[in-house]
This record gives C-alpha cells, structure tokens and sequence, in this order.
C-alpha cells in the first residue's frame, strides 16, 4: 500500500459499527441455513403465565420423538428456564463446543431429542439470569445460529409468557414457524391469550391453533366432572379469530407431579385422559402441517 492510499484519519467509532453489522449479518445468514435443515417449526406461546406452556411443548416434543421423529426442543425462556427439568435431562450436563468453528451441540435427552436451555449455562438451579432484552435476544440468536441443529423433522420453541423481546426476535427470525398458543380456561388468561394470537396474525405468522389446558377435573372419588373455571373461552377465542381449537387437556394430578419429577405424562401415562386428549393433538397438528 502506498502512503497516498493510507487515510489520514480512522473512524474507530464507525469501524466497530461496521463490524456489528457484519457479525450480525453472518448470525442472521446462520440462523437462516440452520433453520432451512429443520422441516417444521412450532412455536408455543401464551399470553400467561402458569397455564401449563412448558408441560405442552415437553409433552408435544416427546409424542413426536415417540413416533420416530427428529427432534429438537428449544427453551426460549432464557431467565426461567424448566425444559430440562420437566425431561429429566441433568443440568449438570454441557453443550459440546467446537471451538475450531465456533459452534456447539445440543444435549441430547431422552428419546435423542436435541435439548438447549439457558439452565445448562448457568451455575445451579438457584442461580438467576439477571439480563435486559438485548443480552437475552443475543443469547436466542446464538442457540439458533451457532448451534449444530442438523437435519430435524420437528423442533419445539418454547417461549416465556407474554408479547415481549424473546416471543418478538423468535417471530421475526422465523417466518415459517406455527404458532400454538396454550391458555386455561381461566379469563385472566384468555385475556391475554386473545392479545398473544392478535400479535401473530399482526406479524403474518400461521397460528395453528389454541391448546386449552385445565380444561376441567374428573372427580377421582365419583367421577364427576368440575370444571374449574367458566367453560367456553377458549372455544369462543379460537372462533373470534378464525383458528382452530386444537384440544382441550383436563387437570390431572399426576400431569404435575410426573412434570416435578422430569418425566413428562405422555411416557408415564399414555392411557391417561390427558394424554389420550394430546395424542389427538399431536394428531391434528401433523395433519395441518404434513399435508
């Protein structure tokens, strides 16, 4: 290089601009080629907290593992973190990093279902993640670019409740994803369920359906049915909008006790009301999707 082609002054500041820009680029190029090798995305969403969002996406990544399936779950909630409990998958277990490419592998749990969670990160289940919005975006788009996917036919996001950061930068890095969104049959819930699904069809994303879960109790004693709260919201919800009301899982002790022990009810109870009830979930969503 000659002295006349030597600036006299560098830019700094817009030198490192520069190279965020292309950094980001080449995550968002990543994300792009990682996600063209898996076939179907599903997003489970809801407007809510506590209405059983992970229990569905444990639940539904295992019914489609069982049927021979390749499979990847993804725990978008960086900062609660329970994937890995509900699978019974060790916390103590580590992503394997190529450090040559910069790149590391999901856990592979039970039924070789490819796992990532922020848990397998951080130091014990006591300790929390204590980040703004754009530490956590940043962390999303490494587990989707960085890490070695491969070829998959399903892989399950589960996402933290609400219409913020983490659902917003899932929606926009995916636009082939479907949308589930889980709910009780609670009002508070619909609520905030109903702002959920208007979010997706604002941002044209394909919302399969609404999972209603807690939909009712059978008496263990008479067998009588209760239903916990008011029925027919979810029902309502899913005509106000034009979606499908994909099922209806009742409240089952044992849903959250097998949940707390990490092995998820579809495995320990596959002739249990909520699990027939999911089966024909799973059912109703191959059929929308694979045809």
């Amino acid at each position: 290089m000659e002295e006349k082609d030597i600036p006299d002054e560098i830019d700094l500041n817009k030198t490192v601009q520069e190279g965020k820009k292309e950094a980001m680029e080449q995550r968002l190029e990543d994300i792009k080629m990682n996600m063209a090798r898996i076939k179907h995305k599903l997003v489970i969403i809801s407007g809510k907290g506590g209405v059983g969002k992970t229990t569905v996406a444990v639940n539904l990544a295992m019914s489609l593992a069982s049927l021979g399936l390749r499979v990847g779950i993804l725990d978008v909630d960086i900062t609660g973190p329970n994937v890995t409990k509900m699978l019974g998958v060790d916390d103590e277990l580590k992503p394997r990093v190529d450090k040559g490419r910069n790149k590391f592998y999901p856990v592979n749990g039970p039924l070789n279902i490819k796992v990532l969670s922020m848990s397998f990160l951080t130091e014990n289940t006591d300790t929390p993640v204590i980040w703004r919005g754009p530490m956590k975006m940043g962390a999303i788009r490494q587990f989707l670019g960085d890490a070695e996917w491969g070829e998959l036919d399903y892989i399950v996001f589960d996402l933290p409740p609400g219409t913020s950061d983490e659902t917003l930068d899932i929606l926009q890095l995916i636009p082939d994803e479907n949308v589930i969104v889980v709910t009780t049959p609670q009002e508070v819930a619909l609520l905030d369920a109903r702002k959920t699904i208007r979010m997706s069809q604002i941002m044209e994303r394909n919302v399969l359906g609404i999972i209603e879960n807690m939909s009712g109790f059978d008496c263990p004693h008479c067998g009588k049915h209760i239903d916990l709260y008011p029925p027919g919201g979810a029902e309502k919800a899913a005509n106000d909008f034009n979606v499908e009301l994909l099922g209806q899982v009742p409240f089952e002790i044992e849903v959250g006790v097998q949940g707390d022990r990490g092995l998820p009810f579809v495995v320990k109870y596959p002739d249990s009301e909520s699990a027939k009830e999911f089966k024909k979930i799973v059912i109703k969503i191959r059929e929308r999707i694979e045809n």
